[in-house]
């Protein structure tokens, strides 16, 4: 059990270190160790639980979490989460921003999303937020081998681990604090880096949807909602969900129609220039107290806007590129 949370001390230690530098590249190495040290030790708290009930077999017979506990042990993040919730005062804030942090780490690591913008400042979130709920844990004994020595960076955090004096017990939990501390973590920055951000892609937005509504000549310019519904049916259109709902309620006209009778007819998620609505939830995250609030806002937003933001950027780099083949037209290229 000792040589467990020294561990773990020592992971969170190696990201304060990375976190501390205050760079993109190093947040990503502080992000990835936080989160394999929440895993591991999520799944310790199963593994602790499954344990006790081995050796009390008695009370397995009136378990009322065995289904939760079974997830738990398995390899799903979020069963592991929802395990911690039920059985060692997790928070609904917190096991959120767990699984949001979890996210963007496997975006980071798998996907190869690199969130530049927010990353140093949420890695620094994480941290804290990981150091102080680890902190509370109270091991049930502390055994080791006799031949078995600490991590050079976690010996800090224990300093009685030679003579084992009253107190070691609470080793674990004060290291995480002092990790915590060290960190520096305020939830301000939090909320304002989130919302700066947030507020950079509306405009980014607000700035694509005014070149797609232009159009390239005269006689093409549009509503800004006319631009996002066009947006979404266009590509829709060609795709094989397009076509299929077309064939399945009737249409026959020319493929060229075709983008019109969607709009008229498929159930698009956006009629209306969405930006003045993007607006006023970038306006309440940054009026927003608690950042696992914040986090969670963001999060929802990248998340439900993300298909069309993709969109409206791909129509503005068509009428880009129109643009400049006209531009080379004129000048006889």
């Amino acid at each position: 059990m000792l040589m467990f949370l020294a561990s773990v001390l020592e992971q969170l230690d190696l990201a304060l270190e990375h976190v501390s530098k205050r760079d993109v590249h190093n947040a990503r190495f502080g992000l990835m160790l936080t989160d394999n040290a929440v895993e591991l030790f999520l799944h310790h708290l199963a593994k602790d639980r499954a344990r006790h009930l081995k050796v009390y077999t008695f009370r397995r017979e009136t378990y009322p979490h065995q289904k939760a506990l079974d997830n738990a042990l398995g390899r799903a993040f979020d069963a592991k989460v929802k395990f911690a919730k039920l059985e060692y005062g997790l928070t609904e804030d917190v096991a959120r921003t767990i699984n949001i942090m979890h996210e963007f780490r496997n975006e980071v690591y798998h996907v190869g999303i690199q969130h530049e913008a927010i990353l140093s400042e949420i890695t620094k979130f994480y941290l804290d937020t990981a150091c102080r709920y680890l902190g509370t844990y109270k091991p049930s004994g502390l055994s080791w081998g006799s031949n078995q020595k600490l991590p050079e960076r976690a010996k800090k955090y224990f300093p009685n681990f030679e003579s084992f004096m009253p107190g070691g017990y609470d080793d674990f939990g004060k290291g995480c604090v002092t990790i915590a501390n060290l960190c520096r973590h305020e939830a301000a920055d939090t909320i304002a880096v989130l919302a700066d951000h947030m507020d950079d892609v509306i405009q980014y937005q607000d700035s694509c949807l005014d070149e797609v509504a232009g159009g390239v000549y005269v006689g093409q310019q549009t509503t800004r909602d006319e631009a996002v519904i066009g947006c979404q049916t266009w590509p829709l259109a060609f795709s094989d969900k397009g076509k299929a709902f077309a064939a399945e309620h009737g249409f026959s006209d020319k493929l060229l129609h075709l983008p019109d009778w969607l709009a008229a007819n498929y159930p698009i998620e956006f009629r209306s220039d969405p930006i003045p609505s993007w607006e006023k939830r970038a306006a309440a995250l940054r009026k927003q107290k608690n950042p696992h609030v914040a986090l969670a806002q963001y999060e929802s937003f990248m998340k439900e806007t993300m298909t069309l933001r993709e969109e409206i950027l791909h129509a503005a780099e068509l009428v880009d590129a129109e643009i400049q083949s006209a531009i080379d037209r004129a000048r006889g290229k």
